[in-house]
């Protein structure tokens, strides 16, 4: 895998809630803008509240950073092309340069 297919900026938002009365409202900031390869892995449709719903699943890689090693959580959004996406699973892949290797959903 080339450094050259990362062609994608990814903005990885991390969620830092505020108060809003008596409970907290969802403030989303950047956690860090790197470059990523993404594949779209598969596609399907199904029935949900009478309408159809599409639901695209993506695979997606990065280089391993400590800032993402140390603040990844399951409210983790990721933007690419203005599209926002959330992570099904991540893992770490790689022993010497290591990557990360997200399965993501659009919303």
């Amino acid at each position: 895998m080339g450094i050259g297919e990362f062609t994608k900026t990814v903005v990885f938002k991390q969620n830092t809630p505020t108060t809003l009365g008596a409970g907290k409202k969802d403030a989303y900031t950047t956690l860090l803008t790197t470059k990523g390869r993404l594949k779209k892995q598969s596609g399907s449709r199904s029935l949900g509240f009478g309408d159809i719903q599409i639901t695209n699943s993506y695979e997606l890689l990065v280089r391993y950073q400590s800032s993402l090693a140390t603040n990844l959580r399951a409210d983790v959004k990721i933007e690419i092309d203005s599209k926002t996406f959330t992570i099904q699973t991540f893992e770490k892949i790689g022993e010497k340069n290591f990557y990360y290797r997200f399965i993501i959903v659009e919303q």
